[in-house]
Parts: C-alpha cells; sequence; structure tokens
C-alpha cells in the first residue's frame, strides 16, 4: 500500500476497475488501511469515473489523552 516514505497523512490514490466489483476494491483498500492502524480522514472524487483519492491519518489518535506529566 505505502511503498513510498511519507509523513503523518498519506494520499492513496485508488485506481478501480470498472470491470470488476468496484465496492469490493474499495473496501479491500479499506480493510488494508484498517490492517495498518490508519483512519481515513477523506475521500475525494478527482479521478472521478478512475477511481478516488483516499487520505489516511497514519498515527494512532490519542483522543486528546496527554501522556506528559
Amino acid at each position: 500500500m505505502a511503498d513510498q516514505p511519507h509523513g503523518r497523512y498519506y494520499a492513496q490514490e485508488l485506481a478501480v476497475d470498472q470491470n470488476a466489483n468496484v465496492m469490493e476494491q474499495i473496501q479491500k483498500a479499506l480493510d488494508e488501511g484498517d490492517h495498518h492502524e490508519w483512519h481515513l480522514v477523506g475521500v475525494s472524487d478527482v479521478m472521478a469515473e478512475h477511481g478516488v483519492i483516499l487520505f489516511w491519518d497514519t498515527e494512532r489518535p490519542s483522543f486528546g489523552i496527554s501522556h506528559r506529566r
């Protein structure tokens, strides 16, 4: 999924094959991001009929908890 180095946020280009199950392709990408414990923060349809761009936050959320003392 992420072969190149990136910072906290990662933009994944998801080009879908229109001849295959599109929802299944999207679900596979979401499951893979979940496997990495990434959190989806946005989706762009700039690629229209060819796919989407998924925007991931690759850091675990802190939910406002600070471990500083």
